[in-house]
């Protein structure tokens, strides 16, 4: 998985820097309407090295590095061979245990088996994403432990329950039937934040 979401955040550059020069050149338009809303991309490169050495995304890492066929270190040297290193910042460390900033993360990907545990994980997880972001986990459909969680999520129990708050999230699971293990994943929207509800923009009327 690490690999994949530091190519990912690697082709998300890649593409903010097209987009940024075919607008410098006069040319990111759809007929005589701009094609990208004006601000977001500037913002967004102005953060990043010319070179790309350095990017406003990246990935951090957490693991504890106990498990006996755990592939978290060897993750450092792939990055290093993709030329993807600048991406991946690897902490060892427990998840549990972890500080987040308030409203910081994007994306909380979980990739552990958690099972009864999910509630105490979410409960200091979920005040670190922000507004329109997602806290995605692994195998909680057909593992018992999670989809207990999972369940409570869906009916809306309170925080002591399930870790997050009831009223602010979306849920969607997604299943791959062919597969015994390793299945499923699980995507929270977080909608409301501490300034408020999350609205997406609306640029258009029918495209």
């Amino acid at each position: 998985t690490t690999p994949w979401l530091l190519q990912a955040l690697k082709d998300n550059d890649d593409e903010m820097m097209r987009i940024r020069k075919l607008d410098n050149d006069g040319h990111c338009r759809l007929l005589d309407i701009p094609w990208t809303p004006e601000g977001i991309v500037e913002a967004y490169t102005d953060t990043m090295a010319d070179d790309q050495s350095s990017s406003a995304s990246s990935l951090l890492c957490i693991d504890n590095c106990l498990h006996q066929r755990e592939t978290a270190t060897g993750a450092v040297g792939v990055a290093k061979t993709l030329g993807l290193s600048n991406y991946l910042n690897l902490t060892m460390g427990d998840a549990y245990d972890m500080q987040f900033d308030l409203e910081s993360i994007d994306l909380l990907w979980c990739d552990f088996g958690v099972g009864s545990r999910m509630k105490d994980f979410a409960k200091g997880a979920w005040k670190s994403i922000r507004p329109g972001g997602f806290l995605v986990c692994h195998s909680t459909l057909t593992n018992r432990g999670t989809r207990e969680w999972l369940e409570a999520v869906r009916r809306r129990e309170g925080k002591d329950v399930t870790g997050v708050e009831p009223g602010e999230l979306v849920e969607i699971s997604l299943l791959e039937p062919q597969k015994r293990y390793q299945n499923s994943i699980t995507i929270l929207q977080r909608r409301i934040g501490s300034s408020g509800e999350f609205t997406e923009p609306i640029y258009s009327q029918y495209a």
